[in-house]
């Protein structure tokens, strides 16, 4: 069993790129030859050395003492569906028994893998059984290992079948999250808002802290380093002139260099970044400097956010405004005192656009703390705007991990309220980043993968009929008229050929 704390380990379905996250180990397929894809190299390293001793098996780790291990997807026979399974299995138990760290903060120790099998394995005709094999399986083993596990594909038809086979798996009694009906439902509203174009995103500080970034108290103490004798009593002032203090010794020009250079190292993207990145959310704010969100965006194989006001929205893009600015344009960077006093009289159309999606969308925010007086200005004047409505709805709904319950009360009737209990930050962290997975399991459309042959395997038979006319239909039409052109791209935004 795994040496990690008694918190049932969790299945996330990633929409992303494996070498973006942060794990504790990863499962690479490879064959009996040990021939590795050169897509794999980023992720294990020391190839020329990492051949397990026991090489030709079904799985091991690597000969460089690396936390990889590799799972033969491809033998001299063609593999089942069970064969797979058996050997993702065995390699998940030989990963709990291994002797490996847990990095301070992290509840359960995490394992990354690929959907294996469905591109060199051969096994790409099957996906859909795979698919649902696969799920079931990993499911299983991360609750009995108490392993979180990330399986992560760039793929978005397999992405999009898998949260489909989730859902089914769901709806049929297997519990693939560790939330009560109530929690559930919520989540399901919220992916629903999203799958349908009404749910826009606000990230506060709480996500990249996720991904190792400081918290505002944390930088003000990086920052107060640089500028090194600080008088005794420093830390009595609020934090806005703790920063207005470090910005008269520093200049604020450097202040905001310094900034840069502490926020803009590379740095891997929290699970929260790609999970509201799987969402598919074309409006965003953040109060964030960071890049993180946009890099889990284009992982996706979606266009990078516009980031606003510096570049050009378009109905092909994503967008994202930055209310405090961005680390690639330091002159932009909000921190101090006089850039809060300031913010309404050089940034109101900023606000003005927070407003309208306030009033126009339903808001999911995440890791805020709501504290910022210029986000709960504008909030209250949205509010206030509401009190003559005769059917006004929530603006917005709040995922809390502050572990203080009473702060809804605060925000009745403007937000709803979403407590992510647990014992200690941390264990609420998590709590979020289940139920953020639920909402994007249920965010996800349906559409990449109905008509391709591959995923049958995930098809009521009752429907397989349905779905083969349908594919007729798509084949057809490419002998069609013109006329029939918008005919041909629905069916193709099917899986159709």
């Amino acid at each position: 069993m795994s040496k990690n704390s008694s918190a049932r380990g969790h299945l996330f379905v990633l929409h992303g790129l494996i070498e973006n996250f942060d794990y504790d180990a990863v499962i690479v397929p490879t064959d009996h030859s040990f021939v590795v894809e050169p897509d794999w190299e980023s992720v294990a390293k020391h190839l020329d050395r990492a051949r397990p001793a026991n090489w030709p098996a079904e799985f091991g780790r690597s000969g460089a003492g690396d936390a990889v291990w590799f799972i033969s997807v491809a033998d001299e026979r063609l593999l089942t569906d069970q064969d797979l399974v058996g050997r993702v299995s065995g390699a998940l138990r030989a990963i709990s028994d291994a002797d490996l760290p847990t990095p301070d903060g992290r509840v359960v120790r995490r394992v990354a893998l690929p959907v294996l099998g469905t591109g060199a394995g051969g096994l790409g005709d099957r996906r859909g059984a795979i698919l649902g094999a696969l799920l079931d399986a990993l499911q299983s083993e991360a609750q009995t290992l108490e392993l979180d596990i990330l399986l992560v594909t760039p793929d978005p038809a397999v992405f999009s079948a898998a949260q489909h086979a989730r859902r089914n798996l769901q709806a049929a009694g297997s519990r693939h999250w560790e939330l009560d009906d109530a929690e559930l439902d919520e989540a399901s509203r919220l992916g629903t808002l999203a799958a349908d174009g009404h749910l826009a995103l606000f990230l506060g500080a709480g996500v990249s802290m996720a991904a190792g970034l400081p918290s505002w108290v944390t930088l003000l103490k990086d920052l107060g380093k640089r500028v090194g004798g600080l008088p005794d009593d420093f830390g009595n002032l609020g934090s806005l002139d703790q920063a207005q203090y470090l910005a008269g010794k520093l200049g604020a020009e450097q202040l905001n260099d310094a900034v840069t250079d502490i926020i803009g190292k590379p740095k891997k993207v929290a699970l929260a970044h790609a999970l509201l990145a799987g969402m598919g959310c074309r409006e965003a704010v953040t109060t964030n400097y960071d890049d993180l969100y946009e890099v889990a965006v284009e992982a996706t194989g979606r266009t990078r956010p516009a980031i606003l006001p510096w570049q050009s929205v378009d109905q092909q893009r994503p967008w994202l405004l930055k209310l405090h600015g961005d680390i690639h344009r330091s002159e932009s960077i909000v921190l101090t005192r006089r850039d809060f006093v300031l913010f309404d009289a050089k940034s109101r159309p900023a606000g003005s656009l927070l407003q309208a999606l306030l009033l126009t969308k339903h808001v999911l925010i995440v890791g805020a703390s709501l504290a910022d007086d210029n986000v709960i200005r504008l909030a209250m004047e949205v509010d206030e705007y509401l009190q003559q409505s005769e059917d006004r709805a929530e603006q917005g709904t709040f995922v809390d991990v502050s572990g203080v319950e009473a702060r809804k009360h605060l925000w009745r009737g403007q937000f709803r309220w979403f407590v992510c209990d647990g014992s200690s930050p941390r264990h609420r962290v998590r709590r979020m980043e289940v139920f953020l997975d639920a909402v994007a399991a249920y965010a996800a459309s349906d559409a990449p993968w109905l008509l391709d042959q591959r995923f049958d395997g995930l098809l009521p038979e009752w429907d397989r009929d349905v779905v083969a006319q349908a594919r007729e239909l798509a084949a057809a039409t490419h002998s069609a008229s013109g006329l029939l052109a918008p005919m041909r791209r629905a069916l193709r935004a099917l899986g159709g050929a």
